[in-house]
């Protein structure tokens, strides 16, 4: 009983705190939103270029298309992740908004599609927006499934992450860091997700309209996500003949999980590369080798994203301009 009142002031505390920032936010928006919009949107990504780029080039783009897999599998392989994340959104939201046919998997392909070469979330709202345009449902439980999904998925992606970490302590494959007290609180940080998904799921009512039901049944379709992506991954660093040992696979793996885990970053996969290329010097394996994976694995996602995604969208919009302009 003492948990109710509990999660009932934290509730009322984060909504005054969100509705205290609210007039601040807006001005600052109001002032420097037309600014920062482009230079987020095409700077950082330029930056990041420009410097997984000047490492890239210290490797040797000879050396590294000289290193590049041979291995089919490798190549097939290397096409399916990007296909996970929607066909999963696509049930989770078909069963949350109880839709049915009437949500798209190409919606979903966007959604993926904006979180990539946008930030974080973006996707998200995307496809808040979408659904109130085009589907017949409340704000307010379009918005608590929006919310409650991105909160079970972090929690998801985190438990993998951890399990993860674990497997590879348990098998010797790396040591356990000692951790000083002045950077515990990236681990407290690291481990909100898992706190916000138990308050969502013990406050229940008092904070969404998510049934635990449903909830469960979300979790567990982000939880296989996660794991079968984790999958795919270690095969294609098997496959790729870039590593010399599975265990150098599975460490690769856990820093891709890392990385993907850092918070509101756009463009992780350029994060990736370079911190994949760095990992490779610190692990004393072929720089080339790794380099040409993650290079590959950069260039064939952003092809998927324009071919499969970004063209046909475009020609969608531009389709759709001449038929607006007319009276």
């Amino acid at each position: 009983m003492a948990m109710r009142p509990t999660l009932n002031t934290l509730y009322t505390n984060l909504k005054a705190w969100a509705l205290g920032l609210k007039a601040p936010a807006q001005a600052f928006y109001a002032r420097w939103g037309r600014v920062l919009r482009p230079a987020i949107r095409f700077g950082v990504p330029l930056l990041l270029l420009a410097i997984v780029g000047y490492g890239l080039t210290h490797v040797g783009w000879a050396n590294i298309y000289d290193a590049r897999p041979t291995a089919l599998s490798f190549y097939l392989v290397i096409l399916v992740p990007f296909f996970v994340q929607p066909i999963a959104d696509l049930i989770i939201y078909r069963n949350l908004l109880r839709a049915g046919g009437s949500l798209p998997l190409t919606i979903f392909l966007r959604k993926r599609y904006m979180n990539s070469i946008m930030l974080d979330y973006s996707g998200e709202v995307y496809f808040f927006l979408w659904a109130r345009k085009n589907l017949k449902i409340k704000d307010s439980t379009l918005l608590h499934a929006v919310k409650d999904s991105s909160v079970l998925s972090a929690s998801a992606g985190l438990i993998v992450l951890w399990v993860m970490l674990l497997t590879l302590v348990v098998a010797g494959i790396v040591k356990i860091p000692v951790v000083s007290r002045g950077t515990w609180w990236v681990v407290a940080a690291g481990s909100l997700p898992m706190v916000f998904a138990a308050a969502l799921f013990l406050g229940h009512k008092k904070l969404t309209q998510t049934s635990r039901k449903d909830m469960v049944i979300t979790f567990c379709i982000h939880f296989t996500r996660a794991l079968m992506v984790m999958g795919l991954e270690y095969c294609t660093w098997l496959f790729s003949g870039a590593l010399p040992s599975t265990g150098d696979c599975l460490k690769f793996v856990a820093l891709r999980l890392l990385v993907t885990r850092l918070p509101l970053v756009p463009n992780k996969e350029l994060v990736f590369v370079g911190v994949g290329v760095a990992a490779a010097g610190f692990m004393h394996i072929s720089a080339p080798h790794v380099a040409a994976v993650l290079v590959l694995i950069t260039v064939i996602d952003r092809c998927q994203d324009l071919l499969i995604v970004g063209f046909p969208w475009l020609l969608e919009q531009m389709s759709l301009r001449p038929r607006a302009a007319k009276p």
